[in-house]
């Protein structure tokens, strides 16, 4: 099971541990388009993505913004409207058919409770989704459209063919016109590299 694999990398579980863990995660299957979690609703859970990929987005003037994706191997959810227990105004929707291990914030928090490897998986948890928001918004503010691709196609190679270039262009925020023009850029730039490395 991915979960088990993911989690035991994380601490030093023991197989009891982590089978009791597994006890209290259950399974979520969502079709491509479906919404993991509306505007408006409450997060209340944590799920891991066993298969597939979603999208968490807002909406400014009519318009999507795409912050996320999820995608097999991580754990999802709106971690801003879970900690602070207010309505999401940020959905996340499946981008394919997709199955998840869920599990509710009241067995998440016995969890964390039980040990101290769950205790420290929950900093781990925290951390990391502090981190990816900054890297984020640094990456935004900082990166011209050439690094963020770039960035985009080395750390997510799998994302290019899977997602629509249009929520491409829309997570490194530029126009669909503007990712295609930076792609072939790149492209030709790669090309020259690779014929000066093999002394063509």
């Amino acid at each position: 099971m991915l979960l088990k694999n993911h989690l035991s990398t994380l601490s030093n579980f023991s197989d009891k541990e982590l089978d009791r863990a597994l006890d209290f995660f259950y399974e979520e299957k969502y079709r491509k388009g479906d919404y993991y979690l509306r505007e408006g609703q409450y997060s209340n859970k944590i799920s891991f993505i066993e298969s597939g990929l979603f999208r968490l987005f807002y909406q400014v003037s009519g318009e999507e913004k795409i912050m996320l994706f999820f995608s097999e191997g991580q754990f999802m959810t709106d971690y801003f409207g879970y900690l602070t227990q207010t309505p999401s105004i940020r959905p996340i929707q499946a981008l394919e058919d997709s199955k998840v291990l869920s599990i509710d914030r009241i067995k998440l928090n016995q969890l964390f409770e039980s040990s101290k490897n769950w205790e420290y998986v929950g900093r781990i948890l925290a951390e990391s989704a502090y981190v990816i928001s900054v890297h984020r918004a640094n990456r935004l503010l900082h990166d011209d459209y050439d690094t963020r691709l770039h960035t985009f196609i080395q750390e997510s190679p799998s994302l290019i063919q899977r997602v629509p270039q249009y929520m491409i262009a829309s997570y490194l925020n530029m126009t669909p016109e503007t990712l295609s023009r930076v792609k072939k850029r790149i492209m030709k730039n790669e090309q020259i590299k690779n014929t000066i490395h093999k002394g063509i």
